[in-house]
């Protein structure tokens, strides 16, 4: 089973949807994982007509939608916040993009979880968050698609950093419709193992992001091969395993003003490392 690769959109915030989509395929992607936030595909800002027609685009460019991902991290959305009107409308926000995700035919839809408040408990924040959590999976459970919980690391949260608390969180809500989506950069800071956490997860792991750093204590978001991570040893460990799903990179916005040469470096090397794993 083969592996595929895909990037992020949120790395072209500067270009429109439309714009992107041609720049990711130039770069030699497979797929497309689309950034929930503006001046990409956010909220109601597109029809359904609009949003099959860049669907119909995404194809023609022999590309297929990867995820969608909506837009959390330092944006006006939570689903921990302590006033109930924040949540009410990020749950809302969150059902709009998965509206959305299956419109543009994608199976995964990713779930960002965020930092508790000053004052707040993490226990009180992530009760919270599943509250939240447990009404979007109800409203996804009408389309063939999954929601994706990142595992983080501190420097974003402190509600889900090791697969133990995104394993926490999918039992205790129960929904078959949940599952976990991995962070290269994560991994590299917090040292989990991937056969360990693979092993843990028995068929939940739905994609891996893909970014490097240099093991410190904050994500980079750097391009695959420009920090410390071992990609070749991730990649053999999920072919391994019978991983056919996406590596999708996730760059910093530090190579936006002209992101095309990262991107296309960025799928040069992903393209080699699962070559040379055999």
């Amino acid at each position: 089973m083969v592996m595929k690769i895909g990037t992020a959109t949120s790395v072209l915030y500067q270009y429109s949807i439309y714009d992107a989509v041609k720049i990711v395929a130039d770069a030699g992607f497979d797929g497309i994982d689309i950034w929930g936030g503006r001046p990409h595909v956010y909220r109601q800002d597109f029809s359904d007509l609009e949003l099959r027609e860049l669907r119909q685009r995404i194809e023609d460019h022999g590309l297929e939608v990867s995820s969608l991902m909506p837009a959390f991290y330092r944006y006006p959305h939570s689903l921990s916040n302590p006033n109930p009107k924040v949540r009410l409308d990020s749950i809302e926000y969150m059902r709009q993009c998965v509206d959305n995700a299956a419109v543009l035919g994608t199976k995964i839809v990713l779930v960002v979880p965020d930092l508790s408040l000053h004052g707040q408990t993490r226990a009180t924040s992530l009760q919270r968050m599943m509250e939240s959590l447990d009404k979007v999976a109800q409203h996804a459970s009408q389309y063939d698609l999954k929601l994706g919980i990142e595992v983080l690391y501190y420097d974003e949260t402190n509600l889900v950093n090791n697969s133990d608390d995104a394993l926490h969180i999918i039992r205790g809500l129960g929904h078959a419709n949940i599952g976990v989506v991995l962070d290269t950069g994560t991994l590299n800071l917090s040292k989990e193992s991937p056969q360990d956490i693979i092993d843990k997860l028995n068929g939940l792991l739905l994609q891996v992001h893909v970014n490097d750093n240099h093991g410190g204590e904050k994500q980079e978001n750097l391009i695959p091969g420009e920090g410390t991570y071992d990609f070749m040893g991730l990649i053999q460990v999920l072919k391994e395993n019978d991983y056919s799903g996406f590596l999708s990179a996730e760059l910093s916005k530090e190579y936006s003003d002209d992101p095309a040469p990262a991107l296309h470096k960025t799928a040069e090397r992903l393209r080699a490392w699962i070559l040379a794993a055999g």
